[in-house]
């Protein structure tokens, strides 16, 4: 029997065989594999075993460009909830915080904000804002920040201050920022790295 296609289906559709490129999009799910449960302990170490595998399978794939790699769903606003009176003062001076197309746009006049110490002294005094970076993981543990991994650490600490899951708390220099926009890179196996500027503007 000889086929033309590279993927395809045997008579009867009991085989599939893929001798092309598997594109799996955004989105897509896959259906079928085994639950761990309620059924007993020793066959759901197998079968979380057998999902482990196939995740890091797909992990690989993507990261040799046979499976298209995920996105960042990146996003940004101030934390909802933050507890220090400064930092309360300043977000209220914020216009708004928006992003697009690879951009935070923080919008406040940086002269009305305060100075004011950070609770880690190596950070110094400055006109300090609180950002939430949503990266659309979750969990968002193994994520990097530039080099930093990020761990259930800072997903609890985004948490505490009414953050949504897949975010961390960024805190920044809106003094600095306001002169020199940060860059910084989001990273992960098997997603695309996203590069992220913040700007601090008045208009």
């Amino acid at each position: 029997m000889g086929y033309n296609a590279k993927n395809y289906t045997e008579q009867g559709g009991d085989v599939t065989h893929i001798g092309g490129k598997l594109v799996i999009e955004e989105g897509a799910s896959i259906e079928g594999l085994p639950s761990a449960d309620n059924i007993p302990a020793s066959e759901a170490t197998k079968v979380s075993d057998l999902n482990d595998n196939f995740n890091a399978l797909l992990v690989g794939l993507k990261e040799a460009g046979y499976v298209k790699k995920d996105e960042f769903a990146v996003d940004s606003n101030l934390i909802p909830n933050p507890t220090e009176p400064e930092l309360q003062a300043n977000h209220a001076k914020v216009v708004g915080v928006n992003y697009a197309d690879g951009v935070i746009d923080v919008k406040v006049d940086v002269n009305e904000l305060v100075a004011y110490p950070s609770s880690n002294p190596a950070q110094g005094t400055h006109k300090w804002l609180g950002l939430e970076i949503k990266t659309g993981v979750n969990p968002i543990a193994g994520v990097k920040f530039d080099e930093y991994e990020l761990t259930q650490g800072d997903a609890d600490e985004a948490a505490s201050v009414g953050c949504q899951a897949g975010s961390f708390v960024l805190y920044i220099k809106a003094e600095d920022i306001a002169v020199n926009p940060r860059v910084f890179k989001l990273s992960k196996a098997g997603y695309k790295t996203a590069e992220v500027t913040i700007r601090v503007t008045k208009d």
